[in-house]
């Protein structure tokens, strides 16, 4: 499709003159019992986890540097579908689908719950991710019908539970043209070990027996 035909219909104009929906580290909607309100290094999703987001893309094709926290790339694997960067930072593919891989060093030992989060305008992300190649479905957290030239602004994620992974790469991305890449973040948190469910389950009872004591 031309850009002179994009502008007409109102897509491409509104895409690359408006801000972004979501505000800078700041979600719509909660997820996995945190705020999602990183507003900076020292606060992300959660202490002592594994955790990069992006708010403001640095280029169409490749971005290693997250806005807060973390570190790890993302790359669009095919940037010959028309992709380009907005205005207001949002990786936007106006001639067919796109597809997106994040790459992190990892260095996790244990269980972990990995969520992959993304945020987009216009044409939402395919149902299906993959981490390591393990797929997972869709999640869709937050969902408003846009004007203009339509579609939707939407938040969703994937999550997976691994256990010690040397590397977390992610794949996903739309198979229909038109979607804005608003924001994206990548949250490992441990899973409690047996012990510890086990220690905090004495320990309630210990504060059960002592109520009961006391009653």
């Amino acid at each position: 499709m031309s850009f002179h035909h994009l502008c007409t219909t109102g897509a491409l104009c509104l895409l690359a003159s408006t801000s972004a929906f979501a505000t800078s580290a700041a979600w719509d909607t909660p997820l996995a019992g945190y705020s999602g309100d990183g507003t900076s290094s020292a606060a992300p999703w959660a202490s002592g986890a594994a955790y990069a987001e992006w708010n403001v893309f640095d280029s169409a094709s490749s971005d290693a540097t997250p806005d807060i926290a973390g570190s790890g790339t993302l790359s669009q694997t095919s940037p010959g579908a028309g992709a380009f960067l907005t205005g207001s930072g949002n990786i936007y593919s106006a001639g067919g689908g796109a597809a997106f891989s994040i790459d992190l060093v990892s260095s996790l030992t244990g269980s972990y719950d990995i969520w992959l989060r993304v945020a987009t305008q216009g044409t939402a992300a395919d149902s299906v991710a993959t981490l390591n190649g393990i797929a997972a479905t869709k999640q869709v957290s937050f969902s408003a019908v846009l004007g203009g030239f339509g579609g939707s602004e939407e938040e969703a994620y994937w999550h997976w539970t691994v256990s010690s992974p040397l590397a977390l790469q992610f794949s996903f991305g739309s198979s229909e043209a038109h979607m804005s890449l608003d924001q994206l973040a990548v949250l490992a948190a441990p899973v409690p070990e047996p012990a510890t469910w086990l220690s905090l389950a004495a320990g309630l009872g210990v504060i059960g027996a002592l109520a009961r004591r006391r009653a």
